[in-house]
């Protein structure tokens, strides 16, 4: 199948590492010219994942620091991506995770902070790139949040309430921009092998007063295929939904979990 990626700019948001770079990877496979991001604390690792694209695809990547926190950054980067690559076809959207833990123990200063990194921050990027994509004459925007939106997760209180903000805004959205020829989705991971599950794993291993790897071996027993699912199995989704493939698929959610959440 032929993607329609190549030569299209695209920009990642949170892709140092984890899903974020899966996707990211998958774009430069495509032969997109892809603008990674991060805050400032992740830019070693940033540019180390830079080079991996690169050596691994033969495309190399535009790196920018972004707090994603940060209204200014985020137009900042949107602007660099533009001086660079050029108008913006898709938007990648993610951020990472608010802290876990259940309803009373968060503050009104964690909330804030939830809402401005989950949601606000996705509200910001969209109005930062819409411009470009309305100069294309179209484009594609993913906003990556969780399976959660689906079927809540335990001790997840403050994503669980902002990935449904996202989920709400999406589906409003590709309404309003299907005059612009604009598709917006929203893609959730279950269990992808990323540094969150991992710290998520430990957590709930500990609590449950069992080893991390007894945990993850009776965590799999769960999963129809047996296994976590992989980044580049999440990145593969992200490009699908972001090329000229495809075509008429928007306002949508589509989780990438192997069959785990059982609510439709």
């Amino acid at each position: 199948m032929n993607m329609g990626l190549k030569g299209k700019a695209v920009l990642c948001m949170a892709s140092a590492a984890g899903l974020g770079k899966g996707i990211a990877t998958e774009m430069a496979r495509e032969g997109a010219k892809v603008m990674l991001s991060t805050a400032e604390e992740f830019k070693d690792q940033l540019l180390e994942t830079q080079d991996e694209i690169e050596r691994e695809t033969g495309n190399r990547p535009e790196v920018c620091i972004c707090d994603v926190n940060s209204a200014e950054d985020i137009k900042n980067l949107a602007d660099y991506t533009v001086k660079r690559l050029g108008d913006i076809w898709a938007l990648v959207n993610m951020c990472p995770g608010p802290k876990p833990g259940p309803f009373d123990a968060f503050g009104d200063e964690d909330w804030e902070k939830a809402f401005n990194m989950c949601l606000l921050s996705y509200v910001r990027t969209i109005r930062a790139c819409l411009p470009s994509m309305r100069r294309l004459g179209g484009g594609r925007i993913v906003n990556s949040t969780s399976s959660s939106v689906k079927d809540c997760l335990d001790n997840l209180i403050l994503s669980n309430t902002m990935r449904m903000g996202v989920v709400g805004m999406s589906k409003t959205l590709s309404s309003e921009l299907g005059k612009d020829k604009i598709l917006i989705n929203v893609i959730g991971p279950g269990r992808i092998g990323t540094a969150r599950i991992a710290d998520l794993n430990a957590m709930r291993a500990k609590k449950a007063g069992v080893t991390v790897d007894e945990y993850e071996k009776n965590d799999l027993k769960t999963f129809p295929l047996g296994r976590y699912g992989s980044t580049d199995e999440y990145g593969r989704l992200a490009a699908f939904l972001c090329s000229e493939a495809n075509s008429y698929i928007s306002g949508q959610t589509i989780l990438l979990d192997g069959g785990m959440t059982k609510a439709y």
